[in-house]
C-alpha cells in the first residue's frame, strides 16, 4: 500500500493532492474516483481517504483519521553537513528509514561544509518516510556549531569518536532520548573531545574500520536502536 503525505489535520475534510503525487497517482497508479488512499502530516496523524475528483490536481475525501503510536525512545543525531550532498541526502534517507526523530547539522573545527539546502533535505525526509511507510517526519533542525549545541541540548549525548576503543553496551545507554554525534571525515579535533569529556558525553567507538560520516551514522543508528530494544 502506498502512503502519501499532506499538511492536514483534523479539521480538514477533504485534501488537494499536489501535483507530483497528483501525476503519481493518476499516470503511474492509475487510480480512479473512489480508489482509496493513505496519508500522513508528518506528525504520526493518518487518514483514509477516497478520490472525488481527478482533474490538474486530485481531490480526496477523508473517511477517517487514526493517531499512529509514537515510540518511545527518541533518537536525535546531530551531524556535520557532508562535503558531497548526494551523500548527506543518501543519509537522510536511511535515518528516516531507522526512526530517528530529530537530525541537526552541527558545524564542527573540520567541517568543510557549512550549509545545507534545507528545501530540498525536507524534500528527502518526506519522500524517505513515504517509502518506508512512517507516520512521523523526522525534525531537522538549523545549523549550530559544536560548543552552542553541547550546551543547549539536554539529551543524553553519544559521541562517535576515532581515538578511543570503548564499544556501546546497553547498560551504557542511561535514557530513551539519545543524540547521537557524528563528525566530518577528519572526526572531532582535540579541543572538542576535550569539551565533550567536559561535559559528561559518552566517547564510542565503531570499530577498527574507518567509515565515512554517513556510513558511521547508519552504523552507529543501527546498533543504538538494536540496543534500545533488548
Amino acid at each position: 500500500m502506498e502512503l502519501f503525505y499532506s499538511e492536514f489535520n483534523e479539521n480538514n475534510d477533504t485534501i488537494d493532492v499536489n501535483d507530483i503525487d497528483s501525476k503519481h497517482l493518476v499516470r503511474s497508479l492509475r487510480k480512479k474516483i473512489g480508489d482509496e488512499i493513505s496519508f500522513t502530516n508528518g506528525n504520526g496523524l493518518s487518514c483514509k481517504t477516497k478520490i472525488i475528483e481527478i482533474g490538474k490536481k486530485v481531490k480526496v475525501e477523508i473517511l477517517s483519521f487514526k493517531k499512529e503510536a509514537l515510540s518511545n525512545e527518541k533518537i536525535h543525531i546531530a551531524i556535520s553537513p557532508l562535503k558531497n550532498s548526494s551523500r548527506f541526502e543518501w543519509f537522510l534517507e536511511k535515518a528516516t528509514e531507522i526512526g530517528v526523530r530529530e537530525i541537526t547539522p552541527i558545524i564542527t573545527r573540520y567541517s568543510e561544509k557549512k550549509k545545507i539546502n534545507f528545501e530540498r533535505a525536507e524534500r528527502v525526509l518526506i519522500s524517505s518516510m513515504k517509502q518506508s511507510y512512517q507516520f512521523y517526519k523526522p525534525k531537522i533542525n538549523s545549523i549550530i556549531n559544536f560548543s552552542d549545541f553541547l550546551i543547549q541540548n539536554n539529551d543524553f549525548k553519544i559521541m562517535a569518536n576515532l581515538k578511543t576503543n570503548r564499544l556501546i553496551k546497553a547498560n551504557d545507554i542511561k535514557s530513551n532520548n539519545i543524540c547521537l554525534m557524528i563528525g566530518p571525515e577528519g572526526g572531532f579535533s582535540e579541543e572538542e573531545i576535550i569539551e565533550a569529556r567536559d561535559n559528561n558525553i559518552l566517547e564510542i567507538s565503531l570499530g577498527k574500520n574507518r567509515l565515512r560520516s554517513e556510513t558511521a551514522a547508519v552504523h552507529s543508528l543501527s546498533i543504538i536502536k538494536t540496543l534500545l530494544s533488548l
